[in-house]
């Protein structure tokens, strides 16, 4: 008894001991510039934080409300944390060409979905594979985009024709598939037809990825490995997880076949021409700028194919988050046009001068350009429910801010939107959704959902396309009303913002 007592004393002093020294360290003196509530022994302000990762986001809020509505910290076990809402904070964090490395929790939650990827990778991994995708989401690939956009709208319409006048739509469920099947088409060259298929495994594993994400993020026991792996929601997890690379790996096989036919046709076809066939066949398939057809054709830097199992992280990753961020912004947007008619009839209007009062026509790269009140509106409903909640970096080195305080080197330093966003200094009156506010300029980085600097997001420029070309579309065709009483969405701020009830909606059907 007295051995156990004397160890329990021993261990008590030593966390007293390491706390002490921790508060009176040069690392802490920096980090205490920034307002936060003492951390505890061990745990920091874990208790604070709370243990509900779908209530984490907004713990974080009261936070930085009762911390000044300004940048402020926290100890989360025994990371640090600097979270910020001043963008000109946020520009010294992204704009840095160093810091480029993840946040570490964050990886730690992504990583078993989406591997060693461009979202987590850092080093040779990360710039080789962002240098083979720029290509794709070029400038000059755009036009093309807005034409896949424009031809699987018309699967989209068949759907909704049938909704128009009578009762609620859940529009995640179809924006979903439909924005799935648009991007396995324009970036991965292949057709799956989910739209078809509302079942598919990957629609119902794929829906629940963010919140196994979130709750890998913010529930602390799931990085005790050893425990974690005994617990039922990693047999779940692994198998949503077994579900989506499956999928990315159907993809990329049926991808080979049709590379593979193109290039036996080729070869059989110049077989007495003097010609170079290999190089003939990467130009072909360069000209048409498709993602998948850059990993399988490229090689590595020792002259080696990509391996498989390297192309199937990268493709998971595009597949769920270019269809995922997507669908859940253009849907909010419907939202928030739905509960503001003046705001969606002023964006008719638009449209109308476009087009030159011809709701029927398919608009193009040089109309999206003109949507300058579509793309405010879209932006406001991004400001008003952020679709990514937070961004951030590992510093590697000491960051050091406008404004003398210095965030020490091994800190987590977030980009938090919801505050961020929220910023009355940022943006007058926040609390009402005001789409002008984006017609006029602002600081340069108080609006950066796609991040910004080396770090950015790649696929942007394809997000915006598919966005505003989807929308005007189906503007155009429907008036959008709310849906019946009791819809209204249920939004969990998770890493991904979502409506656990989906966004229900009503559709007129507009005459021509």
């Amino acid at each position: 008894m007295i051995v156990v007592v004397s160890l329990v004393v021993i261990v008590f002093v030593l966390i007293i001991f390491h706390d002490v020294m921790k508060k009176n360290s040069q690392r802490w003196k920096h980090l205490s510039k920034f307002p936060g509530s003492p951390p505890l022994p061990l745990i920091g302000n874990v208790l604070e934080l709370g243990f509900d990762a779908d209530e984490a986001a907004n713990r974080l809020f009261d936070m930085w409300k009762k911390h000044g509505k300004s940048n402020f910290r926290l100890t989360v076990g025994s990371e640090e944390w600097v979270l910020l809402s001043e963008p000109d904070d946020v520009g010294t964090l992204v704009s840095s060409p160093t810091e480029l490395s993840k946040p570490l929790e964050r990886n730690v939650a992504m990583m078993p979905f989406f591997g060693n990827s461009v979202s987590t990778s850092e080093g040779e991994r990360w710039r080789s594979t962002r240098k083979l995708m720029n290509p794709s989401f070029h400038y000059k690939t755009l036009e093309k985009r807005v034409t896949d956009v424009n031809d699987y709208c018309e699967s989209l319409f068949t759907i909704f024709d049938k909704y128009s006048g009578r009762t609620s739509v859940d529009v995640y469920r179809y924006l979903r598939p439909y924005m799935f099947d648009l991007l396995c088409n324009s970036l991965m060259g292949v057709n799956f037809h989910m739209l078809d298929d509302l079942e598919h495994p990957y629609l119902e594993a794929s829906s629940q990825v963010i919140s196994f994400i979130t709750d890998n993020y913010f529930s602390y026991w799931r990085n005790i490995r050893p425990l974690f792996v005994l617990s039922p929601y990693y047999k779940e997890m692994m198998a949503i997880i077994k579900t989506i690379k499956n999928q990315s790996t159907e993809i990329i096989k049926e991808r080979r076949k049709i590379l593979q036919k193109f290039i036996d046709d080729t070869k059989n076809n110049n077989k007495n021409v003097n010609i170079d066939i290999d190089k003939l066949i990467v130009e072909k398939f360069s000209d048409d700028a498709c993602l998948l057809d850059k990993f399988i054709l490229s090689k590595s830097i020792n002259g080696d194919n990509i391996p498989d199992d390297v192309i199937n992280e990268e493709i998971t990753l595009v597949a769920f988050t270019g269809h995922y961020t997507t669908t859940m912004t253009m849907s909010h947007t419907l939202y928030f046009l739905a509960k503001y008619p003046e705001i969606q009839q002023r964006v008719y209007e638009e449209q109308l001068s476009v087009f030159n009062n011809d709701i029927t026509k398919k608009p193009t790269n040089n109309d999206l350009t003109e949507m300058k009140y579509l793309e405010a509106v879209i932006k406001e409903s991004i400001r008003a429910v952020p679709t990514v909640t937070k961004i951030g970096r590992q510093l590697k080195s000491d960051l050091h801010f406008k404004d003398g305080r210095i965030a020490p080197a091994g800190t987590s330093v977030l980009i938090f939107f919801d505050a961020l966003f929220a910023n009355p200094k940022v943006f007058p009156e926040p609390e009402k959704f005001k789409p002008e506010r984006f017609l006029n300029n602002m600081h340069q980085y108080a609006f950066i959902p796609f991040s910004a600097g080396p770090r950015n997001c790649i696929g942007f420029r394809y997000a915006w396309v598919a966005m505003k070309a989807t929308l005007s579309n189906i503007l155009r065709r429907y008036e959008i009303l709310p849906g019946e009483p009791g819809t209204d969405p249920q939004f969990k701020y998770r890493i991904i913002t979502e409506s656990i009830n989906g966004i229900q909606l009503r559709l007129k059907k507009r005459e021509e």
